[in-house]
């Protein structure tokens, strides 16, 4: 048989992403390697996860791995590094615990093995303090190396990163609990110290009783969990007016159906080729962390990118709309570096100095996943007295809308163009349809005002 010629053969991963593409805003597991969306398939079919939970906590997990060793120069002097801060999303039961911890379990091995180490060195070192011959003066106290950080205190993050110069990713069940357990140790707020970890800029400490701390290039990465009956405590204090919200990556699957139980097994090549993928991204840095590879982005890719950015806005419908598409269109960024760190790691090939058009098309994707996202939980946050704080925009749009429309209608309507461009984008108009505070969708393709004129 001629290997060159074209089979009928299905691709069952092909099969599988078009299955995915049914629901609503689905996770792009596209973005991923082949290798990467066999292993979330293969999971999601066996243990009944959330294919977007797994598709983000894959996402996180090798971030957490790349860390700061590898970052995008977008422009002489301008670097952005691949930290997320990743909110998953879902109700008691929904596994998003499970989900996340087999994500994030390769990571977990290689902290039991620094841990490990540590405990060696740590014996050595007291052993020495016993040990009347010893020279004390050169001994040095052992840190602890470590990626993962679940329940601490703002101080020893600081310090946990002074001595992890790769960076650390935090990872929690409850967002909330994270927040307000933060919030007792650091009076000017939870939100400003996560936002100072968010930027990557310089952390400086200064105590009298012990030596001051400065992290001129830190990387802190955020997963966590949050239910959806608490999202409303993201609308209190500061955080719907400071953009750390908007700085949230929402995991907010289309529909939560309940975990089935079932005998099925996983194929154990499945864990070690995910085990080995994550162990090569993390042995990627230098033992000491202090050398960072700096990426810079293909010129086709480069152009491609800045055309969509350039294309990428027309004027807003919410308030938030700006703020949260500004903060996305930087994390494509980030998307993007980590997307190419990953596939060039995977094949194994030499192309770790450039970002690629895949990777800059994957990181498109991605902030259409999760503005959509964004937007679902703004629109959930907004205030219940509703029309007196539309915004011009969409107040002007409700007016020319007739009282019973079709879909077609509304976007003739909402979507005319003014001096060349869309008054506002389909999308846009997809996420205002689905305000029943304003619209009731009598059938399909059909809707009605509800307040008519």
């Amino acid at each position: 048989m001629d290997k060159h010629k074209p089979t009928n053969r299905i691709d069952k991963i092909d099969l599988e992403n078009d299955y995915n593409k049914l629901n609503e805003n689905p996770f792009p597991v596209e973005i991923f390697p082949k290798e990467i969306q066999e292993i979330i398939f293969e999971v999601s079919n066996v243990f009944k996860f959330n294919i977007d939970y797994l598709g983000a906590g894959i996402l996180a997990a090798v971030s957490a791995a790349i860390g700061r060793s590898h970052q995008l120069e977008v422009k002489t002097g301008w670097l952005i590094k691949g930290n997320l801060f990743i909110i998953i999303v879902g109700r008691p039961g929904d596994a998003k615990t499970p989900a996340l911890n087999f994500c994030i379990n390769p990571i977990n091995k290689q902290d039991n093995l620094y841990f490990s180490e540590y405990n060696k060195l740590m014996d050595e070192y007291e052993k020495g303090l016993e040990d009347k011959t010893e020279n004390k003066d050169q001994l040095k106290k052992p840190c602890l190396k470590k990626i993962l950080m679940n329940d601490y205190t703002p101080e020893a993050l600081i310090q946990t990163l002074n001595h992890n110069k790769n960076g650390v990713c935090i990872v929690s069940d409850e967002f909330i609990g994270l927040l307000k357990n933060m919030n007792r140790y650091n009076n000017s707020g939870e939100e400003e110290s996560l936002l100072t970890y968010w930027s990557g800029n310089t952390i400086s400490k200064d105590r009298t009783s012990t030596r001051s701390i400065r992290i001129t290039d830190p990387f802190v990465a955020l997963i966590a969990g949050i239910q959806v009956g608490v999202l409303n405590s993201l609308a209190k204090g500061n955080k719907s007016s400071n953009g750390f919200i908007d700085r949230l990556l929402f995991v907010y699957p289309y529909k939560f159906e309940k975990i089935q139980w079932n005998n099925n097994s996983i194929d154990e090549i499945h864990l070690t080729n995910y085990n080995n993928i994550i162990s090569n991204l993390i042995n990627l840095k230098n033992d000491n962390h202090e050398s960072v590879v700096k990426l810079k982005i293909e010129k086709k890719a480069h152009e491609y990118l800045n055309r969509w950015q350039n294309n990428n806005k027309t004027d807003d419908l919410f308030d938030y709309e700006r703020s949260i598409s500004v903060k996305l269109e930087d994390y494509v960024y980030r998307f993007a570096l980590i997307l190419q760190i990953m596939n060039s790691t995977i094949k194994n090939n030499e192309n770790k100095s450039e970002v690629q058009l895949p990777a800059i098309k994957g990181g498109i994707k991605l902030y259409d996943y999760f503005f959509y996202n964004a937007m679902k939980v703004r629109d959930q946050l907004a205030p219940k007295n509703y029309l007196d704080n539309l915004t011009p925009l969409k107040k002007v749009i409700l007016k020319d809308l007739p009282n019973k429309f079709s879909k077609k209608e509304s976007i003739e309507i909402a979507c005319k163009e003014i001096n060349g461009k869309p008054r506002i984008s389909k999308r846009s108009l997809h996420t205002l349809l689905k305000d029943e505070k304003l619209f009731i969708r009598v059938s399909q393709g059909e809707y009605e005002k509800v307040v008519k004129d």
